[in-house]
């Protein structure tokens, strides 16, 4: 079964970052799939803020993800957007911004169609 990995990232706080991962990491599909990543330190910092949270998805699993991320959406009090960088398994990259309800049909199918070209 082919994969792909997506690395979801907001402009909001490091708070929302690590609500979304443990929110991911409820779905058993996601157990131990789940992994916050942080972005590089600069030389005038002291810690790195989040970057991104970091999920496998496979054509199996990603409308569990789809309805889980938007599920999370919902549920926040910002009605911020959030991305979604797409890698699959030959190295392709696709970007997606959604954040409302009515963009999870089209991420699917985005989601979908890149993890089985």
């Amino acid at each position: 079964m082919r994969s792909s990995s997506i690395a979801i990232s907001s402009d909001d706080s490091d708070e929302e970052l690590r609500s979304l991962a443990r929110w991911l990491r409820d779905e058993d599909e996601f157990r131990g799939r789940v992994e916050l990543l942080a972005a590089p330190i600069a030389a005038d910092e002291m810690g790195a803020d989040l970057e991104s949270v970091v999920t496998i998805v496979t054509s199996g699993t990603a409308g569990v993800f789809v309805t889980s991320l938007f599920a999370w959406l919902e549920r926040r009090r910002s009605a911020s957007r959030v991305r979604l960088t797409i890698r699959t398994g030959t190295g392709a990259t696709v970007e997606l911004t959604c954040g409302s309800a009515e963009d999870a049909d089209a991420v699917l199918k985005q989601i979908t169609k890149i993890i089985d070209e």
